[in-house]
């Protein structure tokens, strides 16, 4: 969704096994934010029938994932920074970029009359990237890994039932447990992900259609 921003040094944690802190990054980096948008709206789209939504499925690929990934990719290698971004300046440019990125692709999916789901998942990025963006900068961080688990969870319940759902939570659980255990999160930091995005993307995804229907 949203991204991997640290505001200070990774908390004190035990040591660990080496092989164990492999599995962990590993496991970071294939659930990073700008990576799970994508396998979100890939569930969507095979339980809408991927041979009617591949259009939709594209321009969601490219708005939700793709663009955010190379903003990263530009600022790791050319700027030569960490991907963490731990520097506190860098963190507003590349917000930006995801929370336009989500809007234009939400209008973009709205011209397209994709499917409910589609433009409501989108606009709950971008919705979700702004409100973790203020946590994060004026409370206190958030598990932005966990976050761009559970936030979708909530379309996934939409789209593909309680099951998959449920399947959300336990790869959110995975997935925070082990920013915790790479020292770059504390459990509480973890939980706020959680009980903070889950209500937050139902508002978005079942309320605010109801509120504002000329939106969708």
């Amino acid at each position: 969704m949203i991204l991997a921003t640290i505001t200070r040094p990774p908390v004190a944690r035990p040591s660990s096994p080496r092989h164990l802190d492999r599995i962990y990054k590993a496991i970071a980096v294939i659930f990073m934010p700008q990576v799970s948008s994508a396998y979100a709206f890939l569930a969507l789209s095979i339980a809408s029938g991927i041979e009617k939504t591949w259009m939709y499925l594209l321009f969601s690929i490219v708005f939700a994932s793709l663009i955010q990934l190379g903003s990263l990719l530009v600022y790791v290698h050319f700027l030569k920074r960490d991907a963490n971004v731990q520097d506190r300046k860098d963190r507003p440019t590349l917000f930006a970029i995801a929370v336009f990125s989500y809007l234009v692709g939400f209008a973009l999916l709205r011209y397209l009359e994709a499917p409910f789901i589609f433009s409501a998942l989108m606009l709950a990025y971008f919705a979700n990237t702004s409100l973790a963006a203020v946590i994060t900068r004026y409370l206190t961080k958030v598990s932005i890994h966990t976050w761009g688990i559970t936030g979708p969870s909530v379309a996934i319940l939409y789209g593909l039932g309680v099951l998959g759902f449920l399947l959300m939570l336990a790869v959110a659980a995975v997935v925070g447990s082990t920013r915790v255990k790479l020292g770059y999160h504390t459990w509480r930091q973890v939980a706020l992900s959680f009980l903070t995005s889950i209500p937050f993307t139902t508002f978005i995804v079942y309320i605010v259609p109801g509120l504002l229907p000329a939106v969708f």
